[in-house]
């Protein structure tokens, strides 16, 4: 009889032979998902034997996965910062890069209140915007960190949609947060005014598609196909958000780590003077903050 200590062992071997990054961990998070446990129990009971049945329903996934299923589709959700999002082939699996978005957003919202604040001003209304909210991700965690501010979210695919009011709900932040069905701006009423707008927009070049991973491939196409030179996105953004922030409010993008500096250039053309690029945990310029005001 196989336990689950020996089947994890194997399989990370097997998952590493085929190429896949982070074997050991995919082979756990899949294994826990079939007995419907977490990774922690798994080594609470590393003896516990598999029953066939267990057997047949891990070697599903696993070919699932080598498919290139994301692991994310097989299990249905996707940690994001401190919490879980239910994700399905409809939306953008969550990334870790799109942490670092979520944290400049709210620094540069708390340095704006700070500033009104220190200049004696009465507090304004505190409106933010997600482009592109796929899961619900980006507009839950700002929801939570800024509770003094109101998300609208929006969306083209009223799947995708589907899907983050679900995740709104779930995590209690269904109150805080509106959603949209839409094309960018196209979905908002035309008097909205935000005091940042925050977005990680598709930014892949559509030459680039063929040679994705096939789990990438898997991912809704729209929500990375970013255009001829991955940039028509952002710039159809940037075109259009000076309409649509209030006095003193920001643009926080996440991009690709080789597009900082176009993304830097169609910003001045916008008129953004104001322009800081971040890097993330392994030093690739992946997030941009602009304003047409320094703060």
């Amino acid at each position: 009889m196989k336990d689950i200590k020996g089947v994890l062992a194997a399989t990370a071997v097997f998952f590493t032979d085929k190429g896949l990054e982070a074997a050991r961990l995919e082979a756990e998070v899949l294994l826990a998902h079939v007995l419907g446990t977490d990774r922690l129990h798994l080594y609470l009971m590393p003896d516990r034997p598999l029953d066939p049945e267990e057997i047949r329903k891990y070697k599903e996934v696993i070919r699932l996965r080598l498919m290139g299923t994301p692991t994310a589709y097989i299990t249905g959700k996707k940690a994001f910062l401190k919490w879980e999002f239910k994700v399905t082939p409809e939306v953008l699996v969550p990334r870790p890069e799109t942490e670092l978005l979520v944290e400049k957003a709210v620094e540069a919202v708390n340095q704006r209140m700070a500033a009104s604040a220190c200049a004696g001003k009465e507090r304004g209304a505190c409106d933010l915007l997600d482009l592109g909210t796929g899961s619900g991700a980006v507009a839950v965690a700002l929801a939570h960190y800024l509770p003094e501010c109101r998300i609208d979210a929006v969306d083209i695919s009223p799947a995708a949609v589907a899907v983050a009011m679900e995740n709104a709900r779930s995590l209690g932040m269904e109150e805080r947060i509106t959603f949209y069905i839409g094309d960018l701006f196209s979905a908002l009423p035309a008097e909205k005014k935000y005091l940042g707008i925050v977005s990680n927009p598709p930014y892949i070049p559509s030459n680039a598609w063929p040679a994705l991973p096939k789990e990438v491939q898997a991912e809704p196409r729209v929500a990375l196909d970013g255009g001829e030179d991955g940039l028509e996105v952002i710039k159809a953004i940037l075109r259009r958000a000076g309409e649509y922030l209030a006095p003193g409010g920001f643009v926080a993008l996440e991009h690709g780590d080789d597009q900082h500096l176009l993304v830097a250039e169609i910003a001045r053309r916008e008129g953004f003077s104001h322009v800081c690029t971040y890097k993330d945990l392994a030093g690739r310029s992946r997030v941009t903050v602009l304003s047409r005001e320094n703060r």
